[in-house]
């Protein structure tokens, strides 16, 4: 009789990271405060860090992931791609906590450009759109948008999302039409204030975030859509499946989102589609 595994290890590293290992250690430090919850479901058993030549360092984490039954018969069937999935989701999570954002990005070639124009997305097209508000506790979590000054109350700030089918995408010289059963589509906003030269705030806004599926798993076939912004695997690894009950199965409303530019909520409004009159959800 076959015997399935019930948990899973693995090791990962990241070497030469542009910081200094006292620096990397107090970020990490963090984080085991609050209980590793950046990484979760994955478990850290341990982690080491390493220093480097000019100010450099590396990190090593060992993580435990413990199997659904599903799971379990899914890794005994397909071992190495369970492993690749793993290493690549949580190489990810570690990059984006560490990594240096404000590292230059490579200069788009003359047809790339042209390219990333063409797959533009112009608007949305949604079905059944409704919000969901919730409250993220940040500790342990860097600021997702740093030019702006996240509104907390105790440790915790207030998420939007927007979600709803996706039924379509209207680009400059073509349209995509998904089929039923459509995919389960949503945005995440973040609350913030806007922050002055003078170090001043401004007004509050809805900050937009990124865009997510039902399924995080698929979220990589966004982009192959124009979708480039996802939201940040730290915060998306917090966001509860639940968030997909919300609506009423049955009928389908269609909108049309336009603004897919504006970065906060308030100027991403959408319309309903039957009554050509403009509804800005609240």
């Amino acid at each position: 009789m076959w015997k399935f595994q019930k948990t899973f290890e693995l090791s990962i590293s990241l070497e030469h990271l542009p910081v200094l290992e006292t620096k990397l250690q107090e970020r990490i430090l963090v984080w085991e405060e609050s209980g590793f919850q950046n990484f979760h479901p994955y478990q850290v058993s341990a982690w080491k860090t390493k220093p480097e030549a000019l100010s450099h360092s590396s990190v090593s984490f060992d993580f435990l992931y413990e199997f659904s039954n599903f799971e379990s018969i899914f890794f005994f069937l397909f071992p190495k791609s369970f492993e690749k999935k793993s290493k690549s989701h949580l190489t990810d999570i570690l990059r984006s906590y560490i990594e240096n954002k404000t590292k230059p990005k490579n200069k788009l070639t003359f047809w790339e450009s042209i390219e990333q124009w063409r797959k533009k997305p112009l608007q949305l097209e949604l079905g059944n759109v409704t919000i969901v508000n919730a409250s993220l506790d940040m500790d342990g979590l860097e600021n997702p948008i740093d030019h702006r000054h996240l509104q907390m109350v105790s440790g915790a700030s207030k998420l939007l999302l927007r979600i709803g089918y996706l039924k379509g995408i209207q680009y400059k010289f073509h349209h995509k039409t998904f089929k039923p059963p459509y995919p389960k589509f949503g945005e995440c906003y973040i609350k913030t204030r806007d922050t002055h030269l003078d170090k001043s705030l401004g007004k509050v806004y809805f900050s937009f975030l990124g865009y997510l599926l039902e399924n995080q798993s698929d979220e990589y076939l966004l982009p192959y859509f124009g979708l480039n912004q996802l939201v940040p695997s730290p915060i998306r690894s917090q966001i509860p499946n639940e968030i997909w009950n919300q609506w009423i199965e049955g009928e389908i409303t269609n909108w049309i989102e336009s603004n897919v530019n504006g970065e906060e909520y308030e100027f991403r409004p959408v319309y309903l589609v039957s009554t050509s009159s403009q509804h800005h959800l609240k």
